[in-house]
């Protein structure tokens, strides 16, 4: 398997460099070693990192935020800071694990692995919820145009489905965009007869 590539941020240079030189001795692939003053200047897609590993004294809630909407990657943040608010910011910001203590190298690759793993579980989560609310859309958007159809042609409620799913794959779109095309375009009419 592969090295993972960490991209390693710090909020002190010099600290960074040492936790850098200090992880590289202990086989870590580091693509980059960057203090938060320049995060904003990198462009972490290009080193194309798996993780990304923080080190802060005091977790900037915004400055996480701001690399998981980015580079959507398993972040693990490491600080001395143990106030429950602190934490919840910071797992409510998108970092997937905290620990609070120093990095040790000899107990990296597992906290790494875990990461990943939740990272992993996060993302199916996500993915799972959007398909959810897609359909929840997608059955409310086509209901209302069944009734619309139905009012529209004096069809039955199977016809209308019918048809519906017939203009749907006719277009080769789902029903829930042909029923929303659909709504659209009866709000332009009824909207223009005003």
């Amino acid at each position: 398997m592969p090295k993972l590539k960490i991209a390693l941020i710090d909020n002190h240079n010099e600290r960074a460099n040492v936790l850098k030189r200090s992880l590289t001795d202990h086989d870590f692939n580091i693509v980059a070693c960057l203090t938060i003053d320049h995060l904003n200047k990198f462009r972490l897609e290009d080193l194309h990192a798996d993780i990304l590993l923080f080190n802060m004294d005091h977790p900037h809630q915004h400055i996480i935020e701001n690399c998981v909407s980015q580079f959507d990657l398993p972040i693990v943040l490491f600080t001395q800071n143990s106030h429950k608010e602190t934490i919840r910011n910071a797992v409510d910001a998108g970092v997937t694990t905290y620990i609070v203590d120093g990095i040790d190298p000899n107990k990296l690759a597992t906290i790494l692995t875990i990461t990943i793993e939740q990272f992993k579980k996060q993302q199916k989560l996500k993915n799972d919820l959007k398909e959810i609310k897609t359909k929840l859309i997608d059955r409310k958007d086509i209901e209302k145009a069944k009734v619309l159809l139905m009012q529209l042609h004096q069809l039955s409620e199977d016809a209308a489905f019918q048809l519906l799913r017939k203009n749907a794959m006719s277009h080769r779109i789902t029903m829930g965009e042909m029923s929303r095309r659909l709504l659209d375009a009866q709000e332009l009419l009824h909207a223009h007869h005003i």
